[in-house]
């Protein structure tokens, strides 16, 4: 396993191509707050994208998953501090850890992670 922190000025772009590489995959979000432990946010469900928006003052990192018949779950990481990529041993993408100024953690786990070129022809899930 090996862990890859993700500089802030890159966020938007490493986020988007997170996003692409792994639209309709599936994935499980927990988020960990000081204050309540871990707390499962989604389950299970195909991503539909990672977005960062780096203002002066404000900063969100959203989430969105869902079917795109049923709509979707979105969950927004205010004031995001740090972002970690987390790949096995071949390279691929295991998680990505998101951590905000309020010391809560959000981890978005991909559910069967894969090299993408391997899992041409397998159709996504919508």
């Amino acid at each position: 396993m090996r862990t890859v922190t993700i500089p802030r000025a890159d966020w938007p772009a490493k986020l988007d191509e997170f996003s692409t590489v792994h639209d309709g995959w599936r994935v499980s979000l927990d988020v960990m707050a000081p204050d309540l432990g871990a707390q499962p946010e989604i389950e299970n469900v195909p991503l539909r994208g990672v977005t960062a928006e780096l203002g002066e003052r404000v900063s969100v990192i959203t989430i969105a998953a869902g079917w795109k018949d049923t709509g979707q779950i979105t969950h927004m990481i205010h004031a995001p501090t740090r972002v970690q990529l987390e790949q096995n041993d071949s390279g691929a993408d295991v998680a990505l850890a998101i951590e905000s100024a309020d010391r809560s953690k959000a981890i978005l786990r991909i559910t069967s992670p894969a090299m993408p070129e391997t899992v041409d022809g397998i159709p996504k899930a919508h």
